[in-house]
């Protein structure tokens, strides 16, 4: 009768199932990294192809980033793939129906993919205002044109993109790729508000430790769980090791590499990379950061012009694949040897 009466105790208080057992994953609570994390970013997927989402499928990566996407004055969402039709207008998903379909494909079936991300993609230099200054205004309850609610409140033109990318699109974390406002307040209100939102945040950062720094260190522990390092272009000179030891965090820590065919092109261009020459790299970053546990390549787009443009037979030293199934499995395979 006591063991009984105590069973009952701890069940009411949840001691019991916290303790003897961990609680399994509710339906639309948002996916952790994989422990050997592969990301690839999807530029050109939208509204892609269904075999191009059956190639990221048998993949192997097990991390999709939807990239890159766009806030406008308005408060519509754009896909960088679609400069003309928003994907979100006046806070309800306008996009393409088949986009939809192809993303939520991506964790059914066979499938390596068991996290996806949607990128939220800044300005650079000299370019007019867009996503990070306006999150940076409308975040701070501050004045904004006429359809547009500021704040992070359920009301809120952020909350509703946020909610449609999470109930419509599915996805399991926010990531912030902002290049030129950098204002970690605003991103930190954004955050707890994609938290609420039951999402995880991701960062991809090229400069600026101690920017990046004053976000983890201003967010809620486990909101942030996964850095993604720019090591091509701005960021060539990038390694995970210093960011690690800059941001003194125990987010894990991946590297983001430019694939050949980047910019079009079979040679090397701003750092892109032929898998060799990864694997390289792969050996030099573990050296440094022996805790490790995966990389990443910027983009999908730039793997299918690898194939497009045959660039096994002009350029052979930028590799052998002649398939975007052979490229995918040759770049995998250099993110993983040293892993």
């Amino acid at each position: 009768m006591k063991l009984r009466l105590l069973t009952f105790i701890l069940l009411v208080s949840g001691i019991f199932s916290n303790v003897c057992f961990a609680r399994p994953l509710a339906a639309g609570d948002p996916a952790s990294p994989a422990a050997t994390n592969l990301t690839m970013f999807g530029r050109g997927t939208y509204p892609g192809e269904d075999s191009t989402y059956e190639h990221l499928k048998q993949s192997g990566f097990t991390t999709v980033i939807l990239s890159s996407f766009y806030i406008r004055s308005n408060g519509d969402l754009y896909s960088g793939d679609d400069s003309r039709n928003p994907i979100i207008h006046d806070g309800k998903y306008v996009g393409n129906p088949e986009w939809l379909k192809r993303v939520a494909s991506l964790k059914q079936g066979k499938t390596s993919i068991t996290r996806i991300e949607i990128l939220f993609e800044g300005r650079w230099y000299n370019q007019p205002p867009n996503t990070y200054d306006y999150i940076r205004t409308w975040a701070n309850d501050s004045t904004a044109p006429a359809g547009v609610v500021t704040g992070t409140g359920t009301n809120s033109t952020l909350y509703k993109i946020c909610k449609v990318l999470k109930d419509a699109v599915g996805v399991d974390a926010v990531c912030i790729d902002d290049e030129s406002v950098y204002d970690a307040i605003s991103i930190i209100r954004l955050g707890s508000m994609i938290g609420k939102l039951n999402m995880h945040m991701t960062l991809c950062p090229y400069t600026k430790f101690s920017y990046w720094k004053g976000i983890l260190d201003g967010s809620k522990k486990g909101l942030i769980d996964a850095i993604y390092v720019q090591c091509y272009d701005g960021g060539t000179r990038n390694t995970p090791g210093p960011w690690k030891t800059h941001l003194a965090t125990d987010v894990p820590i991946y590297p983001i590499f430019l694939c050949r065919g980047a910019f079009s092109t079979c040679a090397t261009d701003h750092n892109s990379k032929s898998p060799d020459e990864i694997k390289a790299e792969m050996i030099r970053f573990k050296k440094e950061y022996p805790g490790m546990t995966g990389a990443g390549i910027w983009q999908m787009a730039d793997v299918n012009k690898y194939v497009k443009m045959n660039c096994a037979t002009q350029m052979p030293e930028s590799g052998k694949a002649t398939t975007v199934t052979e490229f995918l499995a040759d770049l995998k395979k250099s993110l993983t040897e040293e892993l």
